[in-house]
């Protein structure tokens, strides 16, 4: 029986429609994921796999952040240990990583790739019925047709999309496929610009920069192609979109006429908060269960008048919150991750521009959001991640064969 599944392809199967519904069922993602995981075990060879995540570097990284949480339960309150275990349990959503990397075959690896951009191209095309008005889901209007998940998440995945969507355009030698591409990638930038996430619209400018520093030999072909889209999106958008152009006017004025109660000064709010608390702690943080309760004691001794604050369940910034939750050490391990993962060397441009356009995601909007916290962008970083060095340990065993 374990023969039969090990020579099959089941499990490559099941990772390529975890690709797929990532962008559409957070209820699939939470049986796929496991089911993800029960099958590398049931395949056997589990201590050559564990060798194999062993001597990636970029694994290490994850490693030390997980052991500095686990290991700041110990100057958490006894109250809030429950909170704090809890917190920490949520990682299990990176464990497909370490499977994907272990094995998916190389030659479902573009699949895996392709089934999330179709995900995300049912996902767009049921944003658009919701903002035209031919699809009603309660709770959604046209001013916010994120279909599957928070707005704020939908413009992140947006933005990651329309990167790789842009980078298959660069490197593309198929006329077809360059037709089919920028089409996709024409689209997926407009729903961008029509939803309401400000976090997806602001990182587009530095998803581009990466595509661009992706490519080892940058061409006028593709810098003509950035540089055209930095200035053309922007303009087009605050044009055409009442949507963008309503946010980025409410932006301007929640800047200019900074409140705490707003989506931008509660932000602002948080940080200070989440400052003040590090410099009492900076070494070790407050710990992993403490960081909420913390807040809202600095909030009632320091900052009243930010009552709104103290209704917000995270930090709203990921190096704030860990920096909060471990001090120095959580801080530096969370960027740790993104030095790790930039310095894996991939010699295939596309997968190599991935690499970029994944860290530029992640790490820019983790300065706004949990990015490394909430399940969903949890689940997008294992999925490609793993996909990442999955390629390049392909590409490692294919180096090594020709030097035989």
């Amino acid at each position: 029986m374990i023969k039969s599944i090990k020579d099959s392809n089941i499990l490559n199967y099941i990772i390529v429609l975890y690709a797929f519904f990532i962008p559409l069922s957070l209820d699939l993602i939470r049986i796929l994921a496991p089911l993800i995981i029960i099958l590398w075990f049931v395949q056997g060879e589990v201590k050559a796999k564990i060798a194999l995540i062993k001597k990636e570097s970029f694994f290490l990284s994850i490693g030390i952040l997980l052991f500095v949480l686990l290991l700041s339960l110990l100057w958490t309150d006894i109250d809030n240990i429950k909170f704090g275990i809890k917190y920490i349990t949520r990682y299990w959503y990176i464990l497909p990583m370490f499977v994907i990397y272990t094995s998916i075959d190389k030659k479902f690896i573009p699949i895996a790739l392709s089934a999330f951009l179709t995900g995300m191209l049912i996902s767009e095309l049921v944003s658009y019925g919701i903002f035209f008005e031919f699809i009603h889901i309660e709770g959604l209007s046209s001013k916010n047709p994120s279909p599957f998940m928070h707005h704020t998440l939908y413009s992140v995945f947006l933005v990651f999309t329309a990167g790789i969507l842009l980078n298959r355009m660069i490197t593309s030698q198929s006329i077809k496929h360059n037709i089919i591409y920028g089409i996709f990638f024409t689209t997926i930038t407009a729903n961008l610009f029509i939803n309401p996430g400000r976090t997806g619209q602001f990182l587009f400018l530095f998803v581009l920069v990466s595509v661009l520093i992706g490519h080892y030999k940058i061409t006028a072909k593709s810098l003509f192609i950035t540089f055209s889209l930095l200035l053309l999106v922007p303009y087009l958008a605050f044009t055409f979109s009442p949507n963008f152009k309503t946010r980025m006017t409410q932006t301007y004025s929640n800047i200019n006429n900074l409140s705490y109660s707003t989506p931008i000064g509660s932000r602002v709010g948080l940080n200070i908060v989440a400052k003040d608390i590090f410099l009492q702690n900076p070494i070790i943080g407050v710990g992993v269960g403490d960081h909420l309760s913390k807040k809202d004691e600095m909030i009632q001794e320091k900052y009243q008048d930010r009552e709104y604050v103290k209704s917000l369940v995270h930090y709203h910034n990921q190096y704030a919150e860990f920096a909060v939750i471990a001090g120095i050490f959580g801080l530096l391990s969370y960027i740790f991750i993104f030095i790790s993962l930039i310095k894996t060397k991939i010699t295939d441009r596309r997968m190599n521009t991935i690499k970029y356009i994944l860290v530029s995601t992640i790490a820019i909007a983790s300065l706004s959001d949990a990015m490394f916290h909430l399940n969903r962008s949890l689940s997008l970083f294992a999925l490609f991640a793993g996909l990442i060095l999955a390629h390049y340990r392909y590409e490692q065993s294919e180096i090594k064969c020709t030097s035989i």
